[in-house]
């Protein structure tokens, strides 16, 4: 959703999209197929940690089939998009939707680092936007599979959006 909405294309063909932007669980695989398809272009997967942990097994593919492709993860711990419909529809009252450890709230959970690891896939926790620019640099100059995992607030929500059974008239800004 996030680079629908705000990453600025140069170029045709820059996105490949499941035509919603919401099915979770096809940015990584998709950008695997991609990057095969086009070995000497940038392929950089833009996810959600909900969406990116559906088809985390795809980073066995990557590491030995050696696809070159990166995945840069918006970490909020939460599954975003209906975490989002929760506050506004249903007094934030959450079904299932939060992905830490409700024992240990403050632990960043799972550990995307030691997950990817025990793929054989580097990976990097960026917390603070200071640091976001030569984490990206350093990404983008891997020449294998990368994460790049980005701690976001949960409370940061996509919008605009259309309320279920509206119109475009009835979007919320």
């Amino acid at each position: 959703m996030w680079a629908g909405q705000h990453y600025v294309y140069k170029h045709p063909r820059q996105l490949i999209t499941s035509a919603g932007l919401g099915a979770m669980g096809f940015g990584y695989p998709a950008a695997l197929g991609v990057k095969v398809a086009h070995p000497n272009k940038e392929v950089v997967d833009i996810d959600g940690d909900g969406s990116f942990l559906m088809n985390i097994q795809e980073l066995a593919t990557a590491k030995i089939e050696k696809i070159n492709a990166k995945a840069l993860v918006l970490n909020n711990q939460h599954l975003g998009m209906v975490v989002q419909w929760e506050d506004r529809f249903y007094k934030g009252n959450r079904g299932h939707t939060y992905l830490g450890d409700p024992d240990n709230t403050k632990a960043i959970y799972p550990d995307y680092p030691a997950m990817c690891a025990g793929f054989g896939v580097k990976c990097e926790r960026v917390m603070y936007k200071k640091d976001l620019p030569a984490a990206m640099r350093r990404m983008l100059a891997a020449k294998e599979p990368y994460v790049l995992e980005v701690i976001t607030p949960y409370t940061e929500h996509v919008l605009p959006f259309i309320p279920a059974g509206h119109t475009v008239a009835d979007m919320i800004y």
